[in-house]
């Protein structure tokens, strides 16, 4: 048997089209400088050796850490906000 439809099936698709507009620049920013920075160390640069010393910078690996930081914050908040509230339910 198929599921029902219902009138905002089609919200699922958007949802996953917000993430991936908002998720893949965020791992970009977070990542890229680290894979770049080992690049340099390494003497490894493929192509475009200016891009790679520039994500390098310690402006991008400051913004990089900033950036991983405000998304562990956000994730810890909401484990410790469902942690309460199914304390508060229980109690």
């Amino acid at each position: 048997m198929s599921k029902p439809h219902h009138w905002n099936d089609w919200t699922y698709g958007l949802d996953l089209v917000i993430k991936c507009v908002v998720y893949i620049p965020l791992f970009y920013v977070i990542f890229m400088p680290w894979l770049c920075l080992a690049l340099v160390k390494f003497e490894l640069v493929p192509f475009m050796p200016g891009f790679f010393q520039a994500m390098a910078s310690t402006g991008w690996l400051i913004a990089s850490a900033a950036a991983f930081l405000f998304v562990v914050f956000v994730l810890l908040r909401g484990i410790f906000r469902k942690r309460r509230e199914s304390s508060r339910a229980s109690s």
